[in-house]
């Protein structure tokens, strides 16, 4: 397990990453024999909010119950007691469209990091400059290839914030996941300048941003939830 003396990579490991989210999240679902009722939370000034039901979506936590939203970052802690089966029932279906969403998230930032990972390997050659190992049409897509990646992840990076969030124990792992495409997004813009320039410091910036993204899904994993 990861955290624990063992490293999962990122590249090439797509199936290994989504077993343990699978795992993890499946562990979040409550047990059928709980008998819970409301969720008690625990404020910014230690004041407690009950409600029948919550979410969380971008930085605010929704109320079911029609109040204002709370800024989630404010909040000290969410749980529940005794929850009815009706309750359960909508929190385990929660759980399931939140599992399926984010394991198809996963498929399409694994799909873009392994592009990316490839084509900076290319840029990099032997040493040789952009202008040695290209000629001019092929740098001129490769910037067009640099800029929809670069906008795929801008997208990939909304979808995951507007992930609707049915846990609060969620929230580390919703957050460190946008900081991993946020590197990821550096590196594509490193790669593409240095398309465009030819300077080296560029691609030493987008190999080093890379190498980031790849050790933020360590700490995404250890980050899961876990029972």
């Amino acid at each position: 397990m990861a955290g624990q003396g063992h490293t999962i990579p990122f590249r090439g490991a797509r199936h290994t990453i989504a077993a343990v989210v699978f795992g993890c999240l499946i562990l979040n679902i409550f047990p059928a024999a709980a008998a819970w009722a409301d969720y008690l939370i625990t404020g910014p000034s230690g004041e407690t909010i009950s409600t029948r039901s919550y979410w969380i979506q971008g930085g605010l936590l929704y109320l079911t119950e029609g109040r204002e939203p709370l800024n989630v970052y404010e909040v000290r802690s969410v749980r529940a007691d005794l929850l009815s089966e009706e309750q359960m029932e909508r929190h385990d279906q929660a759980m399931e469209e939140f599992r399926a969403q984010v394991l198809a998230l996963l498929e399409q930032e694994e799909a873009i990091f392994r592009v990316h990972a490839d084509q900076l390997a290319e840029i990099s050659g032997d040493g040789g400059t952009i202008d040695e190992l290209f000629e001019p049409d092929r740098r001129k897509a490769l910037k067009r290839e640099l800029r929809s990646r670069d906008k795929a992840l801008e997208d990939l990076k909304v979808a995951w914030n507007e992930l609707r969030l049915p846990e609060y124990s969620l929230l580390l792992m919703r957050d460190i996941k946008i900081l991993q495409i946020v590197s990821l997004e550096a590196s594509v813009e490193q790669a593409l300048n240095y398309v465009e320039s030819g300077d080296p410091t560029n691609l030493a910036y987008a190999r080093e941003h890379l190498r980031q993204a790849k050790s933020f899904q360590e700490s995404f994993l250890e980050a899961l939830p876990r029972e």
